[in-house]
This record gives structure tokens, C-alpha cells and sequence, in this order.
């Protein structure tokens, strides 16, 4: 199969997941229930009959949400707040809104106060994660989270539900890992705005699906391909990037994206959960020995020391740091994290990304700049 054949059906989803949500639940009548952040076990959710579908925002003009929110809420609190009051999200059961910065907490109370979805569930996940006692909470946590989804959906949940999820997660995952290896080796003429695609498909499509669609490409980039041009090697850092907009910038500007340390990239699908045991305990420790992000801690885990090791790893010339615009967790990093990669002489840039999603001009000329400077 070729590249023309396959690409098409991952841009279309990603850029227009709604579209695509609204003709499955036409087409197969189950439920789907939304969810903020990668710490979410979809598993479960899966487990239960629904699907669990990463709400990543949308572009456009801030109207209806700015009622409800301050000016300096992050893009993706505001964005999805506007999709939902539109009426966008109507294809949704039920929103899962996990504890992570006092934006989304916040988003929570206002989604509940002002939507009428039939399912809202709050995940109060630990934020230290090193202790004993919380790995025991985060556990209650997540069993406290399959009573209520079995509660809502009617499905039993079973150990062997789970494991069956996890296999299927499992699968997923790593065909995204074959894919990210080779796109970032540069052996298969793959954008990064389609790549980015692809990952943002497979957070909204049903995985059996999203599987064979990843076999497909996969069997595709590992065919012999003609060497690809020399580009700037770039790897890109932040939280989330919802827009591919960004993406076509990197692509426009002679980039290649040889790494990436993004909740919508790397952290997505970085880690597996073992399929043996205790499933809830084995979802549990799969979340406490990720690297986490600004929002968790872990004294044995250094975010700093793991983004260099993985920029070094990838020969990347430069870090590119996409931030959402007022997202706290986020930017009290950026400076600990830009000081260790000082440290080693790796260049960075800062770009932040503001409500609505799309770069501006002045972004493309710095992004430009940034990349003569390292010799393109």
C-alpha cells in the first residue's frame, strides 16, 4: 500500500475529530466518554464498552467560554470549554477530568455547572508519587474510578477485561513507538505534521481499528526509501499541541522533528502496563514509573537529567519548547529545564501557544532565525 493511500485517513480524523466522533456513535451507538490528560487510565474505560477519546481543544474565536473563564486560562481549558457550550462535544456520555493544574480542576466544576453530560467524574491522582501510602491511594483511586464506570456503563469489568484493554493499549503503543523510531532515523519520507496526525488519530479512534491502521503505515515506512534530504534536527518539549498548524510550520521551515517530549507525542505512548497480576496495581505502578511531567513528583525521577539524555540521544541540534500561554506547571519548569540543557550547549527556543491554536507570523520568523542559527 502507498503513503497516498493511507495518510489521508489519519489527516482526516485529526483534523476533524469531532466530525469523525459523530459519525462512530451514529454508526455503532456506544458510548464515549472525553477525558484531559495522559494520566487517564483509558484502559478502563475501554474495558467498560466506551471509548475513551483525548479532548485536545479546538481553534477559533474564544466567545462563549470567556463568560465563564479568566483571560488567562491555558488554550486548551478555554478552547474546550467553547467547543463544549457550542455544542460540539453533544457525540460525548460523560467527561473524566483528572487532577492535575488548577485550571482543569477548576474547568470541572464550571463543565458540571453548566453542561449536562450524563457521566463527570473527577480523578484525584496523587501528585508525589514515591511513597508507599501513594501508591495504596492511587490504587483505592483507580478501583474507586472501575466502580463508578461499571456502575454508569452496566459492564462488569472484569481482571479479565482489563487485560484484555491492556494487551490491545499495549499494541497500540508500540506500533506508535516503531513508527516514532523510524520517522525520527529519518528512513521513511514521514512530515511531522503527519506524524503528529497519526498520533492524534489513534487518541480518538477505537484501537482495533487504530491498529490496522498503524500496521498499514508501518509495513509502508519499512519498505526501502529514497534517502531523505539533510534537515536541522529539532526536538520538541512542552505539554500539549493540539493544532497540526505547528506541525506544517516545523515542516515549512526545514525541520525535522527527531524527538519529542509532548503529552499529544512521546508521553502518550511511551510506557506499557504489564498484562500479568493485579490489573489496577499493575495500572497503578505503570503511572508511578513514568517520567513525570510538571504536574507529578518524583525525587528518583529528574525531568531535567531525562530531557537531556533523550535530546543527546537523538543527535538533535536544538530544543524547541511549544508552551501553552498561561499553562503554570509548564512554564515554573521551563526555566530548571532550559538551565540543564544550557549546560550541555543545546541551544532552545521558547514558543508559546496562545488561545485558538494557530502560530503567528512572528512566530514563524524567530522559528526561522532559530534554525539558521544552528546552520539551516
Amino acid at each position: 500500500m502507498e503513503k497516498s493511500q493511507i495518510i489521508p485517513q489519519f489527516m482526516e480524523v485529526a483534523e476533524r475529530p469531532f466530525i469523525y466522533l459523530k459519525n462512530w456513535k451514529a454508526r455503532t451507538g456506544q458510548k464515549i466518554l472525553g477525558y484531559f490528560c495522559t494520566n487517564t487510565p483509558e484502559e478502563i474505560i475501554q474495558a467498560a464498552g466506551a471509548l475513551p477519546v483525548r479532548i485536545l481543544g479546538s481553534q477559533g474565536r474564544i466567545s462563549l467560554a470567556a463568560q465563564h473563564l479568566q483571560s488567562y486560562s491555558c488554550s486548551l481549558v478555554q478552547s474546550s470549554l467553547e467547543s463544549a457550550l457550542r455544542g460540539d462535544l453533544q457525540f460525548l456520555d460523560g467527561t473524566v477530568f483528572p487532577h492535575t493544574c488548577d485550571s482543569i480542576q477548576r474547568l470541572s466544576d464550571i463543565w458540571a455547572e453548566n453542561l449536562s453530560f450524563p457521566f463527570h467524574w473527577n480523578l484525584v491522582l496523587p501528585v508525589k508519587l514515591h511513597t508507599e501510602s501513594a501508591r495504596t491511594y492511587l490504587i483505592q483511586e483507580l478501583n474507586r474510578f472501575r466502580g463508578a464506570l461499571r456502575g454508569f456503563t452496566g459492564c462488569p469489568i472484569g481482571d479479565e477485561d482489563l487485560h484484555t484493554s491492556f494487551a490491545l493499549a499495549n499494541a497500540n503503543r508500540s506500533l506508535l513507538r516503531e513508527l516514532y523510531a523510524i520517522k525520527n532515523r529519518n528512513t521513511a519520507p514521514l512530515s511531522a505534521v503527519e506524524f503528529a496526525a497519526v498520533v492524534q488519530t489513534a487518541m480518538v479512534s477505537p484501537q482495533e481499528e487504530s491498529n490496522v491502521q498503524l500496521k498499514g503505515l508501518l509495513s509502508w515506512a519499512e519498505q526501502p526509501h529514497p534517502p531523505a534530504k539533510e534537515r536541522v534536527r529539532l526536538f520538541v518539549a512542552g505539554s500539549i499541541c493540539e493544532s497540526l498548524s505547528w506541525f506544517d510550520l516545523f515542516d515549512a521551515c526545514g525541520v525535522s522533528i527527531v524527538g519529542d517530549d509532548l503529552c499529544t507525542g512521546w508521553r502518550y505512548f511511551s510506557d506499557d502496563v504489564s498484562i500479568t497480576g493485579n490489573p489496577i496495581e499493575a495500572l497503578a505502578d505503570r503511572m508511578i514509573r513514568k517520567v513525570p511531567c510538571p504536574c507529578k513528583y518524583h525525587p528518583d525521577l529528574d525531568r531535567g537529567a531525562d530531557l537531556v539524555h533523550r535530546v543527546e540521544k537523538s543527535n538533535a541540534q536544538g530544543v524547541v519548547f511549544l508552551l501553552l500561554k498561561f499553562c503554570d506547571p509548564h512554564g515554573f519548569d521551563y526555566p530548571y529545564l532550559k538551565k540543564r540543557l544550557a549546560e550541555r550547549n543545546i541551544p532552545t527556543l521558547l514558543l508559546e501557544i496562545e488561545p485558538g491554536g494557530m502560530p503567528q507570523g512572528g512566530t514563524e520568523t524567530r522559528l526561522k532565525a532559530f534554525v539558521e542559527t544552528l546552520g539551516g
